[in-house]
């Protein structure tokens, strides 16, 4: 309850019944690697409640302090302040995760992250804890002689100076693009008609669909010939990943302004790219709080509880595994796969384009995984080592770029099981034999508020990879063909 009673305005008696269900839903008796005669092993767990495919999740309304104490009627309308929330690392064991991710949620804890060390047993295990929680959370870890370490010493500090918007760029007068910011939706759209203008003969754009405060999605085509393999590339599914659609913009740019540098890119291959999958998530993340995950499309049964996890609400194997029915959740499913105007518009596109799609892969953040699917299932998929070998052949050019270590495997084999991903569907309902989920960097030093220091090594590093796959795809289609 203390996620609520935080807010100082009472709220509705049907809105404490949704977060009691949550609570319900959340607690470590429902877990799978509680029941003695589970079948489900303790190293890999099923996010019936909070968990995600990109590893993170975040309770719905943190117990923060708020900027503003006017009427919040609606929780996640009102600005949010994370000032003395730390970023605490601890070493778990598989066998303790449960009581681990038992704090989660509790007085505001948001579990993170959680990567496997190695193929050990052995867990690193990223908890956001605000100040009143701390004492407890510390007292848990020691009791249970786990070693932990702060690694952000205040959430807020270091959310300013990721938003800091001092930049002076004199090179770039027709639009504001740069990779040294993180820039707003509307600067990313003005950057996308730029490129429209100026490479007419290689790049296109088509909007998709509307989200569901109105903001356009758009599509951008990069081509230079009729009926080419085609590649998908998505950003910005999840609102606080900043990081994922600096860099689907960063691929259009290397592929369109710098087109010259890899002309074999854009012979072979037709590249269609969705930068912003979430824009009214994103600029409410920007605008209002930092970690705000979901969309904002509005409940009409419980509206004080905003909008719908994007990446469980796409129409394979929904509902199963890994997400919530919970509308207060972070990981909520919506009321009906694609009940989201985003994904719907997304799904639209990829089946019409199912024939020429052979790439589908979308960015995430953060822990630097090249995952493969399923997320729903823990069966691997039926060309596995095909993916294993082309994605493989994507982490290493990354790592011979500039030493990055990415992991690679399916989602349930590095992170826990999830549905109703985009990838499953993609790989499931599309049928696009090279479906990809990514989650960049980094591994967990600034997490989800990662320093605008870091975007252009980041999607630099990024690129390399999607150019190296995107060879080892052509060869694996076309093994006659030469790549150029």
């Amino acid at each position: 309850m203390t996620r609520w009673t935080a807010i100082h305005t009472p709220l509705s008696v049907l809105a404490v019944m949704a977060t009691l269900l949550g609570a319900a839903l959340c607690s470590p008796l429902h877990h799978p690697c509680n029941s003695e005669d589970s079948d489900v092993p303790c190293d890999t767990f099923s996010a019936s409640s909070n968990r995600a495919n990109d590893g993170h999740s975040s309770p719905p309304f943190p117990a923060v302090n708020r900027e503003s104490n006017g009427d919040i009627q609606q929780p996640g309308h009102e600005a949010v302040s994370y000032t003395g929330y730390k970023l605490l690392r601890a070493n778990v064991e598989a066998s303790k995760l449960p009581l681990v991710d038992s704090l989660d949620t509790a007085e505001g804890v948001d579990l993170w992250s959680w990567r496997r060390k190695g193929r050990s047993r052995m867990f690193e295990v990223d908890l956001l804890t605000p100040p009143a929680a701390e004492p407890k959370v510390k007292q848990v870890f020691s009791a249970n002689n786990l070693p932990y370490q702060e690694v952000i010493k205040d959430l807020q500090d270091a959310i300013n100076k990721q938003k800091d918007e001092f930049f002076f760029s004199w090179n770039r007068p027709a639009h504001p693009m740069t990779w040294e910011k993180y820039h707003s939706f509307d600067e990313m759209e003005q950057y996308l008609y730029f490129l429209q203008a100026e490479y007419p003969h290689l790049i296109t754009l088509e909007e998709i669909g509307h989200s569901s405060e109105n903001r356009s999605l758009k599509v951008a085509k990069v081509s230079t010939g009729p009926n080419r393999t085609a590649v998908w590339i998505d950003g910005g599914m999840h609102a606080r990943e900043w990081i994922a659609p600096a860099t689907a913009m960063y691929i259009l740019y290397r592929l369109v302004e710098n087109a010259w540098e890899f002309p074999e890119l854009v012979n072979n291959f037709d590249w269609y790219i969705l930068p912003m999958v979430n824009p009214d998530g994103y600029e409410f993340s920007r605008s209002k709080d930092r970690l705000w995950r979901k969309t904002r499309s509005i409940n009409p049964d419980l509206p004080l509880c905003v909008g719908v996890d994007a990446n469980r609400n796409f129409g394979y194997k929904w509902a199963t595994e890994g997400s919530s029915n919970n509308p207060c959740s972070s990981l909520y499913h919506g009321l009906k796969p694609f009940s989201e105007p985003e994904t719907k518009a997304m799904a639209d596109f990829l089946l019409t384009h199912k024939d020429q799609l052979k790439v589908y892969v979308t960015f995430h953040a953060y822990s630097q995984m090249w995952m493969t699917p399923w997320s729903s299932s823990h069966t691997p998929a039926a060309n596995n080592r095909d993916l294993l070998e082309v994605g493989g052949m994507a982490i290493e050019a990354i790592r011979s770029y500039n030493g990055t270590k990415y992991t690679i495997g399916t989602v349930p084999d590095l992170l826990y099981l999830a549905s109703g991903s985009s990838m499953d569907f993609a790989y499931g309902t599309v049928g696009i034999p090279y479906s990809y989920a990514l989650e960049l960097r980094d591994r967990g030093n600034y997490g989800f508020i990662l320093p605008k220091e870091q975007i252009h090594p980041t999607a630099q590093e990024t690129f390399l990879g999607i150019r190296a796959m995107a060879k080892a795809v052509f060869h694996k289609l076309y093994p006659n063909k030469k790549f150029a």
